[in-house]
């Protein structure tokens, strides 16, 4: 019994290395939208950041406003949820109960508007926050698993390897340009 578990694993392990990596990353349910979503996760995430780094032609810095950074979608749910995840906060349950819906409403709502499942639009939305702070900043490990929401640095790591298939470290350097850190604040 113990071979077939670890036979199994070891196929499931070779087999998802098969699968091409933008279709990698967990799905809860499995279920995709037949229609192009509504509100995208690239037009809808709300940056971390308020500012971005503007050079003068004289050759001097200075820092302007990002425009729209959380202009309202014009749904309710949608908006708060985005405001929710943008300040860290990653709880569903907790998030549909306030609105008296269950879990199974919540993903659904999710879903006809992003064209994700909640559990996969909050992944995404993470990992989008863990990128931003990896490239941008020279924040701790352990704060960035903090600020983006992930928890702790076990939760990051893991996360890394799920979805990079590296450690944040290494995807800070993989990530990271010239000139890249201080271009937003």
């Amino acid at each position: 019994m113990a071979r077939e578990r670890l036979y199994m694993r070891r196929w499931n392990y070779e087999r998802d290395q098969e699968v091409p990596e933008e279709k990698r990353r967990r799905r809860a349910g499995g279920r995709t939208l037949a229609v192009r979503p509504q509100f995208p996760l690239d037009e809808i995430y709300i940056t971390l950041f308020s500012e971005r780094r503007v050079y003068a032609p004289d050759g001097t810095i200075h820092y302007e406003p990002i425009p729209q950074r959380a202009a309202d979608t014009g749904v309710e749910l949608l908006d708060d949820l985005r405001r929710m995840l943008s300040e860290g906060k990653s709880n569903l349950k907790t998030f549909g109960e306030g609105y008296g819906l269950t879990s199974s409403d919540v993903n659904g709502l999710v879903l006809a508007l992003t064209g994700m499942e909640a559990i996969t639009f909050r992944i995404a939305w993470q990992m989008r926050r863990v990128d931003e702070l990896l490239r941008y900043t020279d924040l701790s490990i352990e704060e960035v698993a903090r600020q983006s929401g992930v928890g702790s640095t076990t939760n990051l790591f893991y996360a890394c390897h799920r979805d990079f298939h590296c450690s944040p470290s290494q995807r800070r350097r993989h990530l990271r340009q010239a000139n890249d850190l201080g271009r937003y604040r």
